[in-house]
């Protein structure tokens, strides 16, 4: 048994059980005919950036900051409550 996973842009959840194997076959031919982004631009993949950049980018918002943790955290919770930083 396998498994395929294909999202759409819509809000629904829904399984599906092929029980022949010579559709099943045919079914992913031609998912994988109609997946070729370059002929249907509606097919998007997966985002692939370098993890080490995202991960410098995440972490950019903490590294070198002049302020202490707990001034950070004070300004962040008077924001929250609707004071000025």
């Amino acid at each position: 048994m396998g498994q395929v996973v294909i999202e759409i842009p819509q809000n629904v959840n829904r399984s599906f059980r092929v029980k022949d194997s010579e559709f099943g076959e045919k079914l992913l031919r031609d998912l994988e005919q109609n997946s070729n982004p370059t002929e249907t631009p509606a097919i998007v993949p997966p985002r692939r950036n370098s993890l080490k950049e995202d991960l410098a980018e995440a972490f950019g918002i903490w590294a070198d900051r002049e302020e202490s943790a707990e001034e950070i955290s004070r300004r962040i919770r008077n924001l929250n409550n609707g004071k000025d930083g």
